[in-house]
């Protein structure tokens, strides 16, 4: 198998869409045989960024995912795109545990959940356009 396979969605300001990008990260990781528990770390980390990009971006959210099969290592990457504010990823502090939970508001995990879950996590960003792009490998992490 060495066909590259890819599904391109745009996402709707609308509840519970980031379940829409998903399913298209569950259907493309079955197609490539990602493992089980590798797929569920992968689709925890594109609905981290998708919800981010609902939240702060501005009208639709576009949802990219591609799966490279490869010989003996697939790879999955995914690209999510908002028209928002932007932002500047490197003020973002890392969330402290102890102080987390001792917050009435439990939010802040997003950027962090993706960086441990995926093997590459690179975001540009600047008003108009913010670009998340996460690859995950077969044998990553």
């Amino acid at each position: 198998m060495s066909d590259t396979v890819r599904k391109r969605l745009v996402l709707p300001k609308a509840a519970r869409a980031e379940l829409l990008a998903v399913q298209a990260v569950e259907d493309i990781g079955k197609r490539v045989a990602f493992p089980h528990d590798t797929l569920a770390e992968v689709k925890l980390a594109v609905v981290e960024a998708c919800l981010n990009a609902l939240e702060y971006g501005a009208g639709e959210v576009v949802v990219e995912v591609v799966a490279h099969p490869g010989d003996s290592a697939p790879w999955v990457e995914v690209a999510v795109e908002d028209h928002g504010p932007g932002f500047s990823p490197a003020r973002v502090p890392r969330p402290a545990l102890g102080a987390k939970l001792r917050a009435r508001r439990k939010r802040g995990w997003g950027l962090e959940l993706m960086r441990r879950l995926m093997d590459e996590v690179e975001i540009s960003s600047q008003p108009g356009l913010t670009r998340v792009h996460m690859i995950r490998r077969w044998g990553g992490k």
